[in-house]
């Protein structure tokens, strides 16, 4: 069965057409969350690095990042202490701060063909200041938390047209049959 990837524009284009010729048609969307250290403060442009300033420093886009105070990532569950090495853009092989993101999948099959198109969301940053105890902390101090919220529902969607219904697929159990093999 091919499978054929396409861009935003050309995923619409292809579901356009087949509204106007009236068949009825049925979209896939499968969102699933990933944390795989593909996305890292230091990939991440200056315009967004800008979330991360007040834990973090660098010296410019695609440079090491490193802790400016200590800080609790409260997704990983992490401590970081000052002037710990967080990420690199290229030489750090197992980064200490990545960035959760959702992988969204639009797909549409027709006559045994897939058409697929994918794009990433990642979460959004939030930095704040809480009351923690623990060991490395010590007992009710104040410590800078560092929350990812999830991506908000519209960035998670395309615009398709109004007559296409959008299936979510949220646990995906591939089937595969063996009897129709000679």
């Amino acid at each position: 069965m091919p499978l054929y990837e396409c861009n935003e524009h050309q995923f619409v284009e292809n579901i356009r057409r087949l509204v106007e010729t009236s068949d009825k048609v049925l979209v896939n969307r499968r969102i699933s969350l990933h944390d795989d250290a593909k996305y890292g403060p230091a990939t991440l442009p200056d315009v967004q690095f800008k979330h991360y300033e007040q834990i973090c420093t660098r010296k410019s886009a695609n440079s090491t990042v490193y802790a400016k105070v200590p800080f609790v990532d409260d997704f990983h569950g992490r401590m970081h202490d000052v002037n710990e090495n967080l990420h690199a853009a290229t030489a750090l092989m197992f980064p200490r701060l990545s960035i959760p993101y959702y992988r969204v999948e639009y797909s549409v099959n027709l006559w045994g063909s897939t058409y697929l198109f994918a794009f990433d969301a990642l979460f959004d940053p939030e930095v704040t200041i809480e009351k923690r105890s623990g060991k490395k902390i010590g007992k009710g101090s104040l410590i800078h938390v560092l929350k990812h919220n999830p991506p908000q529902e519209r960035l998670l969607t395309i615009n398709l047209p109004r007559q296409v219904m959008v299936f979510d697929v949220k646990n995906m159990v591939r089937v595969i049959d063996h009897s129709s093999n000679f």
